[in-house]
């Protein structure tokens, strides 16, 4: 199969259990994934929730109906869906609730949450919960910056280019919504996409160690239209926090 034998749509709600899977199975890193499928399906609804959020997957047909074979989540305006999200009282707490459960059933998560996550997670919680709906503060930034959140392709589809007409599709979207630049966040070294985003244009820029100790490069892009990319060998994508 070839990435001319997918059908890129936008993400719905009927996609997002196989999504789940497909994050924790190929971009394990951050804490998210470890979660669980229902934290991580709750985490991307709120890109299909938010008036900024990009989801689109790679679909192929068979008898059995549609099959997701990959899918990007990101935004256009990173700072204003983040703002959009912790304004979403509901949302909030059923991801909290969901963590809640996962964090019980697993206490050696529990540990690593209360040692790397839960004083700052808690603050920014309560704050939002506790505080009066307010208008949303004034743009400091000129022109939005997106953000490519996550990247995932199954194996088999490696190297077909799906994964590059996802990327060039996301750009796309943020082109025609007005933001400049795209940034994202993957692992360093062999066991990151780099090489990946390189081949399609982007620039890498510093490293830093995450919370868990894991080592991670960001990368920028100017948001244009941009020409047909070529295939890569590997299509994994953003480290999910």
């Amino acid at each position: 199969m070839t990435a001319d034998d997918l059908a890129l749509r936008g993400a719905t709600t009927a996609d997002l259990d196989a999504t789940a899977h497909l994050h924790i199975e190929q971009l394990p890193v951050g804490f998210f994934p470890d979660l669980g499928p229902h934290f991580m399906r709750r985490w991307h609804k709120t890109f299909l929730d938010s008036p900024h959020g990009v989801a689109l997957v790679a679909v192929c047909r068979c008898d059995a109906g549609e099959q997701v074979c990959a899918f990007l989540f990101g935004s256009i305006d990173e700072s204003a869906h983040l703002r959009a999200v912790l304004a979403d009282r509901r949302c909030l707490l059923a991801l909290a609730a969901t963590a809640a459960v996962s964090l019980l059933r697993h206490p050696p998560l529990a540990v690593r949450f209360l040692r790397t996550r839960a004083r700052p997670w808690t603050r920014r919680l309560l704050r939002t919960l506790t505080s009066r709906p307010a208008a949303p503060p004034a743009r400091t930034d000129p022109v939005p910056v997106a953000l490519l959140a996550a990247v995932a392709v199954r194996p088999s589809l490696r190297g077909s280019g799906v994964g590059a007409r996802l990327v060039e599709l996301f750009l796309i979207r943020a082109h025609e919504r007005g933001a400049a630049t795209a940034e994202l966040v993957t692992g360093a070294g062999p066991d990151g996409a780099g090489a990946f985003y390189e081949h399609l244009g982007w620039s890498p820029g510093r490293e830093h160690r995450t919370r868990d100790g894991d080592t991670v490069r960001s990368y920028r892009h100017r948001v244009v239209p941009a020409a047909r990319p070529g295939t890569c060998c590997d299509e994994r994508g953003a480290d999910p926090r």
